[in-house]
């Protein structure tokens, strides 16, 4: 077993976050696999692409079976989530269900499916947003309250998985020099572009997804062996305002 490669489900490989962190890791010597509803736009030496339902229980249990017969699963990556706009107190219930089971529900169920699988003494790192912690961000509370709860999600699992100690924690990005797909492109446009949140960062500058994705590996590694439980703001200083 101890000769079999350590294997990384990365859910969300192909954002910008993912795609990072399949980079590093792979360069670490890592077997990713890399899961996605598209391909990533970069084909890396230790990384394999399988497409991901992240909202079907099955496409999941899928995912974490290939990843668990490429070797030692021993971390599980979530990466992955969308940008929904929710208005207040007009919002649509519709698109609030849809972000809660692409950004939250889905956390879970990767959790449960990989948590028993990955090796004792692994790693899930969850990503969430340092939006979780503002009001302040317009026509976002749904987005908010998933990275919210993946958050608190990330401390139960912390506990459930600490007999075989396996590491569970949360980073929390601010603003990234790169949006999310889709809308996040749109909302960044409306909130004035990168130079608008660049004043809001005492670096002046917005962090970018490989040093996210480096706290990401880092956290995956055995000299974070001693962390679980912690969300990690990855943000420019940002919430030191």
């Amino acid at each position: 077993m101890a000769d079999l490669p350590r294997v990384a489900l990365v859910a969300g490989g192909a954002g910008s976050i993912g795609l990072e962190t399949c980079r590093i890791l792979a360069a670490e010597g890592w077997s990713c696999l890399s899961c996605d509803i598209e391909a990533p736009s970069e084909d890396l030496d230790g990384v394999i692409y399988r497409q991901i339902d992240v909202t079907s229980v099955a496409s999941v249990a899928e995912a974490v079976e290939t990843a668990a017969g490429m070797g030692r699963l021993t971390a599980l990556i979530n990466a992955h989530g969308v940008m929904v706009e929710t208005a207040f107190p007009d919002f649509d219930t519709a698109a609030f269900s849809k972000i809660v089971d692409i950004n939250l529900l889905s956390v879970a169920r990767l959790c449960a499916e990989a948590g028993p699988k990955i090796v004792d003494g692994g790693a899930i790192v969850n990503l969430s947003s340092v939006t979780a912690s503002m009001g302040r961000t317009r026509n976002a509370f749904a987005y908010q309250a998933t990275k919210g709860g993946i958050e608190a999600m990330t401390r139960s699992f912390a506990i459930a998985l600490a007999e075989r100690e396996v590491r569970v924690n949360c980073v929390q990005p601010g603003y990234l020099s790169t949006p999310m797909r889709g809308a996040g492109i749109e909302a960044r446009a409306r909130q004035g572009g990168n130079q608008a949140l660049e004043k809001l960062t005492p670096f002046g500058r917005l962090v970018t997804p490989a040093e996210v994705a480096a706290v990401v590996a880092f956290l995956c590694s055995r000299a974070a062996s001693g962390i679980s439980g912690a969300v990690i703001p990855v943000d420019g200083g940002q919430r030191a305002y």
